[in-house]
Order: structure tokens, then sequence, then C-alpha cells
């Protein structure tokens, strides 16, 4: 017994069997007729199936489709998926849209990346700023500017003038404080730049002398501040030194003429420019805030200047 000969064709329909028809067998016999339609249909679903499954029957996109992504009829393979999630999700720029990765704190502290973006919590984090140098000691130092930095707010200070002392008429005047200035300074291109702080004149310790000048400070070359003057013996007190080449220049005060005492029977000397070191028969105590002047004595050594400072803020 032979089976059906099987062909994969869809057929339209599928043959009744009238009860005219005669019954004839074999291949053509029309009695096989609707099993071998069947037959054929089954074969020709198969084909399909197979098709479908080893991809072979099917229209799959090209590269060049699955990038466009414009046709709605043809299906993709995985590298096709990939293909068209790499053509449309793109890296993010200042003028294209596209996938931006969160950066880090330590990211944002460097400064450096232009490929990640900050969120409100990290920026709530590092503001207002990134960070400090304070240089508090007289001297000549080296600041390395920290890498993506290109503008720092710097306030320079001059040491303050030493206080004088005299026992005589017209009586010391105490020095003055030095000269503040204060800048946001351009540092593009800038690596590293010479800090200098002045420091604090020296006070009068005999009888008699003048206190002697604080010194300059300086940011590089072009912000700078001149330094308190030592006091006087000479009834006159010194101006104090002058901010040069910031957004905002000015001085820490002049150094203060001596004063009577509240019975008027003795004098004081002078306050030193700035107030902290104020008028006083006798105390050597230096002024702590930095550029103050050293106030001026009758009965005693007279207080230092204090040394400069430079602060820096990025």
């Amino acid at each position: 017994m032979a089976d059906l000969p099987e062909s994969p064709d869809w057929a339209p329909g599928v043959y009744q069997l009238e009860t005219s028809d005669p019954v004839l067998g074999g291949p053509e016999g029309i009695t096989n007729l609707p099993a071998k339609q069947l037959a054929n249909r089954t074969s020709w679903l198969k084909k399909k199936i197979d098709a479908f499954l080893d991809g072979s029957g099917i229209p799959f996109a090209n590269q060049r489709e699955a990038e466009k992504g414009s046709d709605t009829n043809k299906p993709m393979n995985a590298l096709r998926v990939f293909q068209a999630i790499g053509a449309k999700v793109v890296q993010a720029t200042t003028s294209a849209p596209g996938i931006a990765r969160i950066a880090t704190q330590i990211l944002v502290k460097a400064g450096t990346d232009d490929r990640t973006i900050i969120t409100p919590k990290t920026l709530a984090a590092m503001f207002p700023l990134r960070g400090i140098k304070v240089y508090s000691l007289a001297g000549v130092f080296t600041w390395d500017v920290p890498p993506g930095v290109t503008k720092a707010w710097v306030i320079v200070i001059a040491g303050g003038g030493g206080g004088a002392r005299s026992g005589s008429l017209p009586g010391p005047s105490g020095g003055s404080g030095g000269g503040i200035a204060k800048k946001l300074v351009d540092l593009t291109g800038i690596t590293s730049v010479t800090v200098t702080v002045g420091s604090g004149g020296v006070g009068g310790l005999e009888d008699g002398s003048t206190g002697t000048n604080g010194g300059t400070s300086s940011f590089g070359t072009t912000l700078w501040a001149s330094n308190g003057a030592g006091g006087f013996i000479n009834g006159q007190g010194p101006q104090g030194g002058q901010g040069v080449g910031g957004d905002e220049n000015g001085t820490l005060g002049q150094g203060g003429l001596p004063v009577g005492d509240s019975s008027n029977t003795d004098f004081h000397g002078g306050r030193g420019g700035g107030g902290v070191s104020t008028a006083a028969g006798s105390d050597n105590q230096k002024p702590r805030s930095p550029g103050q002047g050293g106030g001026g004595r009758s009965d005693g050594p007279a207080p230092d200047g204090a040394d400069g400072q430079i602060t820096i803020q990025w």
C-alpha cells in the first residue's frame, strides 16, 4: 500500500465528494482528492513554519532599514535591533539631544569631564565651592591650579605694621593695617601661581622706637596689596596699605594716634590699623586677624603687626 504523493500547495478549497461520484482510488482518483488537498495544505503549512523558524522565509529588515526606523512591516533580528538603537540613541552634547551618564561627586569636583550631567542633589552637595586654600604664614609658596579650574575668587591681605613705643609726648601711634585686594581671577591656561604672604612688622621694643613696616602680599603678578606701615612717635599716624589690581581694593585702616587716659593724667599708645590691637599703655599681644597693625605703647614693648593672608576659593 502506497502513500498519497504530497506537494506544498494551498488549495483554495477541499473537494466535497458527491453521491454521484464513482469510487475511484489511486493518486488521481476522485475518492483520494479531498485527502490529497488536505495533505498538500499540511505540507504547505509545514514549509512555512520551517521557513519561519530558520528565518529563510522571512523578509527581515536590512541595516539601513533598521537604522532608518520607518518600515512597520519587516521584523528585525537581534543584530538589527542593536544597530537601530545605536543609530538613534547617541551621546548627548550641548547642541544635540541624546543619552548622558550621571556624574559622580568625584567627577563634578574634578570638573574635567564634558560627557556627563550633574543632578541637583550632587550640585547642592558641592555648592557653593569645590575647594579652598588659605595661606596664613608669611613666605613664598606655589599654588597648583586644580584640574578643570578656570576661575578663582582670591583675597590678598598684606602684613600689618608694628606699633611704636614712646613714653614721651606726643606719644606713639599704632602701626597701620595692610592693604586688601579681592578679585575673580581668570586662570585659563595657568597651571600654577606664585603666592607671597607678607609678614607683620615688628613692634618697638625700646622707649622712643618706631615700629617697622609689614610685608607686601601678592597672587601672581596681577593682584597684590601693599604693606601696613610701622607706628610713629611724632604725633602722626601712618596710612594703611592699599590693594592693587582687584575687583575690590581697600585697606585695613590707618594707625591710630595716642589718646589720653580717663583721668587725663597720662596717655595710651594709639590703636593698630583695623582696631583689633586697641589703644593701651602696656600690652604686647600681637593681633590675630590677618593684616592688622600692632598698637602703639607707652609703658612697654609694642606688639608686632599681624602677618598677611591669601585665600583662594574655587
